[in-house]
């Protein structure tokens, strides 16, 4: 009965944030517009993308504080305030900020590229860090049992999920509607896997970034009328690796987010061979959703079906995840 009850209440919540997701987001888009705080597109990206330069970005300020405000409220409502709650919107708030700087850094310096990497690498490297070590200093004071005899394997794990789940989102964030979706497709099925491990506080964070990523996505979907900016994509990247690492389900989220990963890895792999051989490619344009692009196939083409092998992957991952809770 009470899983019944926990299903109805974390419905009830994901629909709650998506509507206030969605007005958030109409009045970020304003504000937006006035400041004429507006998208700076790479000059060596798709030819198609340089019309987009007049569409507002940032977006990341709906969504982020929607996920924040709606979490806490929802979790004390529900008596599911706790420390790994304060730690997964901390990390969330904190790689936002990330992005908030690289976003500020673009639009004031005019640099598509943003925030130099070795500098926002080492931020986010140290915030895992911190976040790791916090978890591992409350684990005690929770009813969730660490594996300590591999700690010494699992807490660079961790860290690597953090920072590397954040940015494949930041990577992703390239097309009308990809990132957010694919989120929304994530946080979804992370709430249903926690709901059947009866992890209730996670499922409810895990819900409202769905929520979050869905209202947002009624104002991104192509023809995008706005963008989440790096603030948005690092904040959500964050949250959705700081559930999975606080639930203990990196493995499964490694499948959930295959898109994700794969992105990254399509990125990884053009620069590692374009060095390597002095200039050829792998792919005519990393990341992998701006070769597809280059292919042929239309932008909504490519977001739909990027989406629907991430709901196939997410879909696979819940049956892992139900038989494994059996």
């Amino acid at each position: 009965m009470w899983q019944v009850m926990l299903f109805l209440a974390l419905a009830l919540c994901l629909f709650t944030t998506v509507i206030i997701s969605a007005l958030a987001t109409a009045v970020a888009l304003r504000r937006l517009k006035a400041r004429g705080v507006t998208q700076a597109v790479r000059d060596d990206g798709p030819e198609t993308h340089l019309d987009k330069s007049a569409t507002p970005t940032m977006g990341g300020i709906a969504i982020i504080p929607t996920i924040v405000f709606l979490g806490l409220l929802f979790a004390y409502n529900a008596g599911l305030l706790g420390p790994r709650m304060y730690l997964v919107i901390a990390a969330t708030v904190a790689y936002a900020v990330v992005g908030l700087i690289d976003d500020t850094t673009k639009a004031r310096a005019d640099k598509p590229t943003g925030w130099r990497a070795r500098y926002k690498i080492a931020t986010e490297l140290l915030l895992a860090v911190l976040f790791v070590a916090a978890l591992i200093h409350i684990s005690s004071e929770t009813d969730w049992q660490w594996h300590t005899g591999l700690l010494w394997l699992w807490a660079p794990l961790a860290v690597f999920v953090l920072v590397g789940g954040s940015n494949s989102v930041n990577l992703t964030d390239g097309l009308d509607g990809l990132a957010a979706g694919l989120s929304c497709i994530c946080a979804l099925a992370m709430t249903v896997i926690l709901w059947l491990y009866g992890d209730a506080q996670m499922a409810l964070v895990a819900a409202v970034v769905a929520g979050a990523a869905a209202g947002f996505l009624w104002f991104n979907i192509h023809p995008a009328r706005i963008f989440m900016g790096d603030i948005g994509s690092l904040g959500l990247g964050a949250a959705l690796s700081a559930i999975a690492i606080a639930a203990k389900i990196e493995l499964l989220f490694a499948l959930i987010a295959a898109v994700f990963v794969w992105e990254t890895l399509s990125v990884i792999i053009q620069v590692a061979y374009f060095k390597r051989t002095g200039g050829k490619r792998v792919f005519k344009m990393a990341p992998f959703h701006h070769h597809l692009e280059l292919c042929g196939w239309a932008e909504p083409t490519v977001v739909v079906r990027l989406w629907l092998v991430g709901g196939i992957c997410a879909l696979i991952a819940i049956v892992i995840g139900t038989v494994a809770s059996l």
